[in-house]
């Protein structure tokens, strides 16, 4: 119904705009810029629905998994993402933990609702964060989790991407612009700096007090800075774990909260299926979890426990209490190593080529209209002792924009970073070929990490028109002794 709505008050557009523009141009202005949003919005909810059915998706079985983690960027995302598989797993007896790394206490609008103020002060923010816990404990009770199951971490709501890239060190912690705070002031986790490094110590040490063989985070392309993020740093924090064990691999799943208009259709329904976004169904592997109609009224309870985001944003939430939930299988990082087949010198084309790491394209308005700011994969080459790192758009790139490559390399004991970009006045450390370009990894700014982490955006101005999730690559030391020279 809303979708022949919105085609009805196209076509009325349309025929608006078509009058001349001489006798009435601002009527003709003004039915163009709503037959463009009417558009916009059209084509965006057709982009949330998925376009496989519910029975085309796999079955996630808990048979043979004996420990679950769950972890949430906010207070009540655990719930949306994951509530019916906490209380499966509990009923099959695993051991389950929860693990909420932010306070939630940047939300405007809720803090607007909670204060009765139009701007509320730091201490509203705090009073948010406080008010955000104890529904945490509420909601999560109704799903069976006790206090002792449950990790408060504290971290600024809206700042875990700073943490990653700006402030990794604790000693030069991020302030929130929302509690102005740069410590915990909460009483769990008291005084804990808000620094990058502080976050992956106590990620390692969740992971090896628990044990998890089978792990849940938010969705690496969510497009909620404080949701993608998080997936980076769990995503590492396993892989330095499998680096000291080599045993230690557990399954990583992935659900998805934010993504455009996603979910579809919006409300309470629990008589429908819950499906993931037809783009990013397209790049990757995606298992339904089907709900009882106990486990689907409890996590209903569980979620209505956040009373404070209920106020604000009740049609949205109930949207996730739906027959099934989704998770996508999230690969950890990928190894760079050398040649399997001997190397020589006089073979200067031999290459060592990980696969493309897709991103969704066309999964906006913009980017369908925008092909070369549209990214579509990134690829790393290692050709000899040089490393590559490969921005692939959906058409050729274009002058118009500026395209951005990050990279954060670590060890077990250090970090650092790096970037590079390409634009119509500065090209530095980029080749541009096609429908890619290629970046030249800078050796000495990296170190001799044992990862790196990247990501690629595209520009116009200061706005961003795409992003790839964080992708983490594992490196094997070059062995430069082994190339052979030529006879």
């Amino acid at each position: 119904m809303i979708r022949r709505w919105f085609r009805n008050l196209a076509r009325l557009c349309v025929k608006i705009a078509a009058f001349p523009f001489s006798s009435r141009p601002w009527v003709s202005g003004l039915a163009v810029v709503l037959l463009l949003l009417v558009t916009s919005v059209d084509y965006e909810r057709h982009l949330a629905f998925s376009d496989l059915p519910l029975e085309a998706y796999p079955v996630l079985e808990l048979e043979g998994y004996r420990r679950l983690l769950v972890l949430a960027p906010h207070s009540d995302d655990e719930t949306l993402g994951a509530g019916g598989l906490i209380q499966a797993a509990l009923r099959q007896g695993m051991d389950v933990h929860v693990v909420i790394v932010t306070a939630g206490d940047g939300y405007r609008r809720a803090a607007i609702a909670e204060s009765q103020r139009l701007l509320p002060t730091a201490r509203d923010f705090i009073a948010l964060g406080e008010l955000r816990y104890g529904e945490s404990l509420l909601a999560l009770s109704r799903l069976g989790l006790h206090r002792e199951q449950i990790d408060f971490l504290g971290y600024p709501d809206g700042g875990l991407a700073s943490l990653w890239w700006e402030h990794w060190e604790s000693n030069r912690p991020y302030r929130s612009p929302y509690t102005r705070q740069e410590h915990s002031p909460y009483p769990f986790n008291s005084g804990v700096p808000y620094s990058g490094e502080m976050l992956l110590k106590q990620l390692l040490g969740i992971i090896r007090r628990e044990r998890p063989d089978l792990i849940v985070m938010p969705h690496p392309n969510d497009e909620n800075s404080d949701h993608y993020t998080l997936s980076a740093f769990l995503i590492l924090a396993v892989d330095m774990e499998h680096l000291e064990d080599p045993t230690y691999s557990p399954q990583l799943l992935s659900y998805l909260v934010h993504y455009g208009l996603y979910p579809q259709p919006l409300g309470f329904r629990p008589g429908a299926g819950l499906l993931p976004p037809r783009r990013l169904r397209q790049i990757g592997r995606w298992l339904q979890f089907p709900l009882s109609t106990t486990e689907l009224a409890t996590k209903r309870e569980a979620i209505e426990g956040y009373v404070s985001q209920q106020r604000v944003l009740r049609p949205y939430l109930l949207s996730f209490v739906r027959r099934n939930e989704m998770f996508m299988k999230v690969d950890g990082a990928a190894e760079v190593g050398i040649v399997d087949s001997e190397i020589t010198s006089s073979d200067p084309d031999a290459i060592v080529s990980l696969p493309s790491r897709p991103d969704p394209t066309t999964d906006r308005l913009v980017r369908k209209a925008s092909g070369g700011a549209d990214i579509t994969g990134l690829r790393v080459f290692r050709v000899h002792d040089r490393l590559w790192i490969v921005v692939e758009t959906r058409t050729r790139v274009s002058r118009a924009y500026s395209y951005h490559l990050l990279v954060r390399s670590f060890t077990p004991q250090s970090t650092r970073r790096w970037s590079a970009h390409w634009e119509r006045t500065s090209q530095d450390n980029a080749l541009a070929c096609g429908n890619t370009l290629w970046y030249s990894l800078d050796s000495d700014a990296l170190g001799d990490p044992d990862w790196l982490a990247v990501t690629a955006e595209t520009r116009k101005g200061v706005i961003v028109l795409d992003r790839t999730a964080w992708y983490l690559i594992r490196l094997k030391d070059f062995i430069s002794e082994d190339i052979v020279p030529a006879h």
